[in-house]
């Protein structure tokens, strides 16, 4: 299951700025997002949902945060460097 999450981030650029984001400035709306990754809004937005998903992402109150999934992946994804 964690091979197929990795996987999955690791296929998609965008997908990798967007938990390095939330990884390093915390939880933030999707607008700081884009700001911090230099991406479009839109691409930002098709990007959340899809890891969302996944259940590697949670929205509340606008906020995007890592859920326990999405921190264990964060982890990993760090222990490989």
């Amino acid at each position: 299951m964690m091979e197929e999450m990795i996987g999955f981030v690791m296929g998609n650029k965008q997908r990798i700025k967007i938990l390095e984001v939330i990884e390093s400035k915390g939880p933030q709306p999707a607008e700081k997002i884009a700001k911090f990754g230099r991406l479009t809004a839109p691409v930002v937005g098709r990007t959340l949902e899809e890891v969302a998903g996944k259940g590697l992402l949670k929205e509340t109150d606008g906020v995007w945060k890592f859920t326990d999934l999405g921190v264990e992946l964060s982890k990993e994804l760090k222990k490989r460097g």
